[in-house]
């Protein structure tokens, strides 16, 4: 399988996808939050597993990639994947320090992070796991900083991961004074990939 297309029919259906993921993980952060947050999806499309690091930025890009590992009926990898700027405004969000130009990732800016990143893997896996009928449970995130690449590298070595191509939903993360930009990853093994691709076909 060289690429994945789809009708239009199965466009709105990803589409669909992407808004109910969005609405859910925007209601569970305003909520933590205490603030309103709203999510828009500009876009939500399969790509080739080596095209991951440059939807993000390329390959030499640095990040901060939250991964989980999702157990039940989908077993598959999730990454979210952020620029360290926005991963940075995403924490202050949480922890309500202020970020300068010399701020840096400490202890407390990951635990916030991977705080938001079960938040938000909860959030989009309720809505996958409603769309395709299945029980997506989550395992607890783990946070690297590294560049995009090599976090990909890790994905398909580490965890052997044997599927070509990973789920995007591209997220902006949007209250009254900051925008993020974040990358939402669901990368499944072939089976699963098959179980989605039949469920957008129906």
């Amino acid at each position: 399988m060289s690429e994945i297309t789809f009708n239009e029919n199965q466009k709105d259906a990803l589409k669909e996808i992407g808004n109910i993921c969005a609405g859910n993980a925007a209601t569970a952060l305003s909520q933590l939050l205490d603030r309103k947050i709203t999510i828009v999806v500009p876009r939500i499309l399969f790509v080739p597993i080596e095209e991951v690091p440059q939807a993000v930025g390329g390959d030499d890009k640095l990040v901060a990639g939250l991964m989980l590992r999702v157990l039940g009926d989908l077993p598959s990898n999730i990454v979210f994947i952020f620029s360290q700027r926005d991963a940075m405004v995403l924490a202050s969000l949480l922890t309500g320090k202020k970020i300068t130009e010399s701020s840096v990732i400490t202890d407390l800016e990951r635990s916030a992070l991977k705080e938001v990143g079960v938040i938000l893997a909860n959030a989009y896996l309720g809505a996958l796991g409603s769309f395709v009928g299945l029980g997506l449970v989550p395992t607890v995130p783990e946070l690297i900083i590294d560049m995009a690449g090599a976090i990909i590298d890790y994905i398909l070595i580490e965890l052997s991961c044997k599927c070509e191509f990973a789920l995007l939903v591209e997220s902006e993360f949007q209250e009254p004074e900051e925008k993020v930009t974040g990358h939402f990853f669901l990368i499944p093994n072939p089976e699963g990939l098959n179980l989605i691709l039949n469920s957008i076909g129906k």
